[in-house]
C-alpha cells in the first residue's frame, strides 16, 4: 500500500464561529463544499482541497482524542491495506462515501489517535 499524501486533519470544536474565523481570516482558507454528514461542521479549503475538517461539538461530546479527532492520508491499494489490518488484528471501520466516489478505512494508532485512509475510486484497486 502506498500513501500518496497527507489529505486532511479533523478538529472537534465547541467554538465554531471563532475557529472558522481563525482559519479563514488569519490563514486565508475558504469555507467550501462539505458532503452531508451526521455531524455539523465545516470544511476549510486551501485552493481546491479541503485540508481542515471541523466538527462542531458541545464540550461534553468531544472524542477521546480531545479536540484533535484524526488525520487522513490519500492512499492506494484498498484491498492490500484491509488485508494487513485483518492480518495484524487491528480493529477498523470501512466506509464508502455517498455516491461511491471513495472508499475509506479508519483505525487507531498505538496512541489511540484515529487514522483515516481515503481511496478515491481511481486509486482503490
Amino acid at each position: 500500500m502506498a500513501l500518496k499524501s497527507l489529505d486532511h486533519v479533523t478538529i472537534n470544536t465547541a467554538l465554531p464561529k471563532e475557529t472558522v474565523a481563525f482559519y479563514t481570516d488569519l490563514l486565508g482558507m475558504k469555507v467550501g463544499w462539505r458532503p452531508p454528514l451526521d455531524q455539523p461542521g465545516a470544511w476549510l479549503y486551501v485552493g481546491d482541497h479541503p485540508v481542515v475538517h471541523l466538527f462542531f461539538v458541545d464540550q461534553a461530546s468531544k472524542a477521546e482524542t480531545g479536540d484533535f479527532d484524526h488525520f487522513a492520508f490519500l492512499g492506494s491499494d484498498f484491498p492490500g491495506l484491509k488485508a494487513k489490518l485483518i492480518e495484524q488484528g487491528i480493529d477498523f471501520k470501512e466506509n464508502t462515501l455517498a455516491g461511491g466516489s471513495a472508499k475509506q478505512l479508519f483505525f487507531p494508532d498505538p496512541n489511540n489517535v484515529k487514522v483515516e485512509i481515503n481511496f478515491p475510486q481511481n486509486l482503490a484497486a
